[in-house]
């Protein structure tokens, strides 16, 4: 389980993305769960938590529609 010393969603979005499913932490707000690449939202009952859950959600949808690099 990877430990975030800070609030990062675009760094805890590419840790979500190489990993698909686990669990991670945030020193301030707890531990969160995720699987196939996405935050699970059930059992979160914090409005900060389900908001975090939601832009780092997605941060994820939009690491995956980069385009692509240009053949040379």
């Amino acid at each position: 389980m990877k430990v975030f010393k800070q609030l990062s969603p675009r760094q805890i979005a590419c840790y979500i993305k190489s990993f698909h499913r686990g669990y991670f932490a945030i020193e301030a707000l707890g531990t969160f769960e995720f699987n196939a690449g996405r935050i699970s939202l059930h059992g979160l009952t914090c409005r900060q938590r389900l908001r975090l859950a939601r832009q780092i959600n997605l941060a994820v949808r939009q690491l995956g529609h980069r385009d692509p690099l240009p053949d040379m």
